[in-house]
C-alpha cells in the first residue's frame, strides 16, 4: 500500500513538473513573440522606406504629411515615421466586409425594434 502511494506521489510530481515546464516555455515564447512585435511596431522608417511599406509613390506620402492625413514626425528637415502607427493608419482606413455589416445591422434591428 505504502509502494503505490510512493508510485503515485512520484508520478503526480513528474505530472506537475511537465505541466510547469510547458506553461514556462509557452510563456518564454509569447513574452519573445511580443517583444519581437513591439520592436517592429517602434521601428523608425523615413519617407522612402515608409512610401515602400504603405505601397505608395513618395509624392503622395509627402501630400498626406502636408495634409496632416498620417501620422508622422518632424526632425529638422527629415520626415519620419513609426512603422506601428502607419499599420494603425491603414487598418482605420479597413473597409468592413459585406457579411460584416450584415451582422451589425441585425443586432441594430434587434436591439431598437420599430415602434408601432
Amino acid at each position: 500500500m505504502k509502494e503505490s502511494i510512493t508510485h503515485l506521489e512520484a508520478f503526480i510530481t513528474e505530472l506537475v513538473n511537465e505541466a510547469v515546464q510547458t506553461a514556462l516555455v509557452q510563456h518564454q515564447e509569447s513574452a519573445s513573440t511580443a517583444l519581437a512585435e513591439n520592436k517592429q511596431n517602434a521601428e523608425v522608417l523615413n519617407a522612402d522606406q515608409a512610401a515602400e511599406f504603405l505601397h505608395i509613390a513618395k509624392q503622395t506620402l509627402y501630400s498626406l504629411t502636408s495634409r496632416r492625413k498620417i501620422p508622422f514626425y518632424k526632425n529638422g528637415k527629415k520626415i519620419l515615421f513609426k512603422k506601428g502607427e502607419l499599420q494603425e493608419w491603414l487598418n482605420s482606413g479597413k473597409h468592413e466586409q459585406e457579411n460584416q455589416i450584415h451582422q451589425q445591422a441585425l443586432r441594430y434591428v434587434q436591439d431598437k425594434p420599430l415602434k408601432r
